[in-house]
């Protein structure tokens, strides 16, 4: 059961506010946290008061609800550069303005309002959590939904074309822990459900969802605690390569490092390194997505594959451009600990236009310094990311991100594909031997845990020493080897340490690492002499 506080707050929060207004004594500008403090502390204290707040979804869109309802909406940040707005605090008959409120009051004009009683709020643009894995999107309905499917009225400002979403304007009344915020975070506000038109002064204009944010919530995911992560590990890399990649180990445990990387520092030496899977045979049927992505999608969080053609290259944004004070969405406007999957089945020969080279770079930016441009009309600004990158390449390279090209550079990891057999690369979702529903949670908790190890490996002063004293030894060997040689090694080293779920490099990582980038570079060798 709900305690009654929680109901009101959740069945009548205009008349709770009102409630607070007429209790409050402050000021009009710190009204608005002491709201905020109110609602967090009876909505958000336990998970059964939580839940009980209605979402805001695909399966239960804007319409469902009618206005002035209270609803939750978990969404990504797509646009804070919106200009603030004005509002009335104090209405005409002494009532509380904001939250939608002073729109319903017909009696207040212009020349009823005191400056002294206007305040400033912030608005934004959210939508539908971009590239989130519909096991792990909250209040998935396995009942058909009632209403018509939701057409978006601003499909633009969402980063994956065609894909089902919700988009709604934001309104923060509580300006400071609006500055708080950044695009691309992932935060689940409430407030009350409303509809106004965008643009009211243009012949253009179209009615848009707002939510009048009373409160907010920003928690990342609990780590994971996993029991016996090595045996976990092995049963992951078996049934990757067993039914997912045609019985490459060496492949799946290259994949593997890289599932579990993570940004934890915005400096070079510490971002995660991309992937390339090269000699990756084309699908038997055009447009037909790898095994590899289905995969995928079942085991991480955040994940969408992006069937890379020059037609898409050269006509799609990748990046967001502001147009007309609209901030338009593009491929890569991700939440942070997404992965992408780069499919290079689809080019063939052709000219890469000028939008297809600044796609390119953009991708390339992404896998260099996990970084995104935003353009608008006379600025662009750098935003970091936190996006992990996969490609699939038919040939020895990738077709676009390789060395030795003046407009293209290579990934950070190239691992050709040796497998045993090439049946089961392609097959649909339902065609796939999957895990058990358990056994696909303890993976996914497992990916999870590792991303957050990924950041915590230390090296102790003896490891650090064993492997200064291995590099030495073996710079002494092969001249070829440089410092970026060790770099690698030690990016690559931390992962699989984190891979195991081990805070602390030990000698026995480090030999097992350098095992592994042996095999690679042997493989990559073998191949390179065949051809």
């Amino acid at each position: 059961m709900v305690s009654t506080p929680a109901i009101e707050e959740i069945y009548n929060p205009s008349g709770v506010i009102q409630h607070l207004y007429d209790c409050y004594e402050g000021s009009d500008n710190e009204f608005a946290s002491v709201v905020a403090n109110h609602f967090s502390t009876i909505l958000f204290n336990t998970d059964e008061r939580f839940k009980q707040l209605p979402s805001l979804d695909i399966h239960h869109p804007p319409e469902a609800y009618t206005n002035g309802s209270l609803v939750r909406f978990r969404a990504m940040i797509q646009d804070t550069s919106s200009s603030p707005e004005l509002y009335v605090t104090k209405l005409s008959n002494l009532r509380c303005g904001g939250w939608g409120l002073s729109t319903s009051d017909s009696n207040e004009t212009s020349d009823s309002v005191g400056y002294q009683d206007l305040q400033e709020l912030a608005t934004m643009w959210a939508v539908s959590v971009p590239a989130e894995s519909s096991w792990h999107a909250e209040d998935i309905l396995l009942l058909a939904s009632s209403f018509p499917a939701h057409v978006p009225p601003r499909p633009h400002k969402f980063p994956l074309p065609d894909v089902s979403h919700i988009g709604v304007q934001i309104k923060m009344y509580d300006n400071a822990s609006a500055q708080c915020l950044r695009t691309t975070d992932i935060v689940t506000f409430v407030g009350i459900l409303s509809s106004e038109p965008v643009d009211a002064e243009l012949s253009s204009s179209v009615e848009v969802p707002v939510l009048h944010v009373i409160c907010y919530q920003s928690i990342p995911d609990p780590i994971p605690d996993i029991k016996e992560p090595c045996s976990v590990r092995r049963e992951l890399i078996h049934w990757i390569s067993e039914h997912v990649l045609g019985g490459d180990d060496l492949a799946v445990e290259w994949l593997l490092l890289q599932l579990s990387s993570k940004v934890h520092i915005h400096a070079t030496p510490f971002l995660p390194p991309s992937l390339t899977i090269s000699h990756f045979p084309p699908p038997p049927q055009p447009n037909m997505l790898p095994t590899l992505s289905h995969a995928l999608s079942e085991l991480l969080q955040k994940y969408t594959p992006i069937p890379l053609s020059l037609e898409l290259l050269n006509t799609r944004s990748f990046t967001p451009e502001s147009r007309e004070e609209d901030l338009h969405s593009g491929y890569l406007q991700l939440p942070a600990g997404t992965t992408v999957l780069l499919t290079e089945s689809a080019v063939f020969e052709g000219k890469v236009a000028e939008k297809g080279l600044m796609n390119i770079r953009a991708i390339q930016e992404i896998m260099d310094s996990q970084t995104l441009d935003y353009t608008f009309p006379f600025s662009r600004f750098t935003f970091e990311t936190d996006i992990s990158t996969v490609v699939l390449a038919e040939g020895r390279k990738s077709a676009f991100f390789q060395e030795g090209r003046s407009h293209f550079r290579r990934t950070s990891l190239n691992i050709p594909l040796q497998s045993n057999s090439d049946s089961n690369l392609y097959r649909p979702g339902e065609k796939v031997a999957w895990p058990s529903s358990e056994k696909l949670k303890i993976f996914r908790s497992y990916i999870d845990a590792c991303k957050a190890a990924s950041g915590k490996v230390k090296v102790s002063e003896a490891v650090s020493k064993y492997i200064q004293e291995s590099f030495v030894r073996q710079r002494q060997e092969d001249k070829t080897t440089t410092l970026n040689d060790l770099m690698h090694l030690m990016k690559a080293a931390r992962l699989l340490a984190a891979s195991h779920l081990q805070d602390e490099m030990t000698t026995e990582i480090w030999e097992r690492m350098k095992e592994l980038e042996a095999a690679r570079k042997m493989r990559i060798a073998s191949l390179t002499i065949r051809t």
